[in-house]
């Protein structure tokens, strides 16, 4: 598979956005494009199912 770099911009300390961009890189790495997609349309149009992940993974 061919592989891209991209240039994004992320807000945070250096640390926190280092931690955000390889976050973003491990999952793109392991989910299919199609899950990425609605995982980022769940993330911006569901609160309730992001807070009920949020606790699943027991993070605030």
């Amino acid at each position: 598979m061919d592989k891209h770099v991209f240039k994004i911009t992320i807000s945070g300390t250096q640390k926190e956005a280092s931690e955000k961009a390889q976050g973003l890189a491990d999952l793109a790495s392991h989910l299919s494009t199609e899950t990425i997609k609605a995982l980022a349309h769940l993330v911006k149009t569901d609160p309730a199912k992001v807070a009920l992940a949020k606790q699943f993974l027991g993070v605030k």
